[in-house]
């Protein structure tokens, strides 16, 4: 059975999408909701080939849904249009938006399965130590500096703290990142979107079809004039 996910997308403490694009019914952002949630999912150190592959089954799941948000057009835009529309949308999604949020993905998912460590797993006591050391070091220089105007010895402990807690603040900036990154892709992918659907909208077929439904009828059905 495939497992749901449905969740709303955080990573850290970074929302990722920003819910209320109305493009495709929200199409764009729930399907990157989708990828993200059931990122763990993917193999510890996954890469970006079998990332890809794993998106790309996700978003197969979910195309009968993008075929149903182009059909709200019906209304409007002739049927083979909306097939056109659909076919570009498609190759759109699979050659931009898939890749692209594996190769960010696939780096995120390591160094998120290595709590941000430079170092395998094992040696994160001795790395922290090490970084613990580092911060000790910086501390103890600025406070000898004689171009530094600090000169309290309690000014080193601000740098030991920096560099006991390391791993986490590479961990906070990684989330920050990321989620800039998911961002800017999911704004990109939808500015096409919009480029796409305006073709459409805007195409000689369309406008007449429009007219056609604003002209006025008469009780027998004919156009006013007729």
């Amino acid at each position: 059975m495939r497992r749901s996910c449905n969740a709303s997308v955080v990573v850290g403490n970074a929302t990722l999408v920003t819910l209320g694009s109305n493009l495709l019914g929200g199409f764009v952002d729930e399907l990157v909701q989708r990828l993200e949630n059931c990122r763990p999912g993917l193999p510890d150190a996954p890469t970006q080939e079998q990332t890809e592959q794993f998106v790309t089954e996700l978003y197969d799941a979910e195309h009968a849904r993008l075929h149903e948000a182009v059909q709200a057009l019906a209304p409007i835009v002739d049927e083979e249009s909306l097939a056109k529309e659909e076919v570009e949308l498609d190759t759109l999604f699979r050659r931009v938006l898939l890749p692209a949020f594996a190769r960010v993905a696939s780096e995120m998912t390591r160094r998120e399965r290595n709590d941000f460590y430079l170092t395998k797993k094992g040696l994160h006591g001795i790395e922290r130590v090490g970084w613990t050391a580092a911060g000790i070091a910086v501390g103890s220089f600025v406070v000898w500096a004689p171009f530094i105007p600090i000169w309290s010895k309690e000014a080193v402990l601000p740098f030991a703290a920096a560099g006991l807690l390391f791993p986490e603040l590479r961990r906070f900036f990684a989330y920050r990142r990321y989620a800039r990154e998911i961002n800017k892709l999911v704004v990109s992918v939808e500015a096409e979107v919009r480029r796409v659907q305006a073709v459409y909208l805007e195409a000689p077929t369309t406008m007449e079809r429009l007219d056609a439904d604003r002209t006025p009828r008469l009780p027998t059905g004919q156009p006013e004039g007729h």
